[in-house]
Formats: structure tokens, sequence, C-alpha cells
């Protein structure tokens, strides 16, 4: 199998999700691509957040952060509140605002699965900052639960890749179970 040389380039599949924040007491939503698990327990996330965004200043006078996970039929909409700045666009009026038990970060009835998260730590980088999360609140569409669990198809997250918005796809294995017939006995 051939190889070709891309250069310096990240080549993945990351879930777009949208940040909620509380930035001087008003309701602000950004879109992210850099987003992700660290531990389940306990159960961490992360956002990787560029240092010129409107949201930092809020999560950190706050202390928490939303992740709002977008289906496909949001993906404009997703777009939108990532296209403009909270600094110069009020966003809260794109979505429906509602808050878990802890009203430090908002978070959107329209998305399929809403994270609360607490921050823990903040990691500076040259550029971006990330903040890791403990998850204190998880909600989902009743919906879009199967078998007790959330139910990715019924989910249908949007990815960011290449630069485009892509549909999950189809089941290929079973995590923790497939390569166990590769394992010599």
């Amino acid at each position: 199998m051939e190889k070709v040389m891309v250069g310096k380039m990240a080549v993945r599949a990351s879930p777009v999700v949208i940040v909620g924040a509380l930035v001087n007491g008003k309701v602000n939503y950004l879109t992210l691509g850099s987003y992700g698990g660290m531990s389940m327990n306990p159960p961490l996330e992360y956002i990787s957040v560029n240092k010129a965004h409107y949201s930092n200043a809020g999560i950190k006078e706050n202390g928490y952060f939303s992740v709002n996970i977008p289906s496909s039929d949001l993906t404009q909409k997703t777009d939108y509140i990532g296209l403009v700045s909270g600094k110069d666009t009020d966003k809260s009026g794109v979505f429906t605002t509602f808050y878990g038990t802890i009203d430090k970060a908002p978070m959107i009835e329209e998305c399929q699965v809403n994270i609360l998260c607490k921050v823990i730590n903040l990691v500076d980088l040259p550029n971006n900052e990330v903040f890791i999360g403990e998850i204190v609140e998880t909600y989902v569409n009743k919906e879009c639960i199967t078998d007790d669990r959330p139910d990715i198809k019924k989910l249908n997250p949007v990815m960011l890749a290449a630069g485009g918005y892509f549909e999950l796809g189809n089941r290929v294995g079973n995590a923790f179970s497939d390569g166990k017939a590769l394992i010599k006995k």
C-alpha cells in the first residue's frame, strides 16, 4: 500500500459540540470540534478553546460549562453559532435554553445530549485553553434511549472532518470484545 506525505495535518473526525457558558450573566454558545472524554472514573471531558473566544472568560468566572451534542438537523444553527462571536452577537435566542440542578452553565433543549461539567483544571497552551471538566449531570432525550443506554444511531451526532460536517455511519464492531479473538491463549 503506497503512502503519501500530506504535511503536518491532523486527520481525524471529531464530534461537533456546542459549549454553553454564562458570560457576564448572559447566555452564550460556541461551536467546537475539539472535545473528548478523558476518564470514566471520575467522568472527565475536555474542551479546547482558542484563547480569543468570548466564552473563555465566562467559563473561568463561573467554573462550569455545558457540552451540547447537536444532531444533524441542527447543522446550520450549529455552524452559525461558530461563525459569530458573542462579543458582537447575542446568540441566546438561537436555541431554547434550560438549566439543570446547577444554574452555572446554559444547556440547549434542542440538542439530544446535554452534559454539565465543573472545571477541575485548565491547561494553558500557546493558542488555546483546555478546560477539563468533571461531569456533574448528563441529560439525554428519552426517545434516544435503547435498553437504558443512549443509542448513538438515534442521537445522530454531527462529525467534523476535512472541513465538512458528516453524519455517523453504521456500527462496524464491538468495543472491548471483537479483538479478543486475536488474543493467544
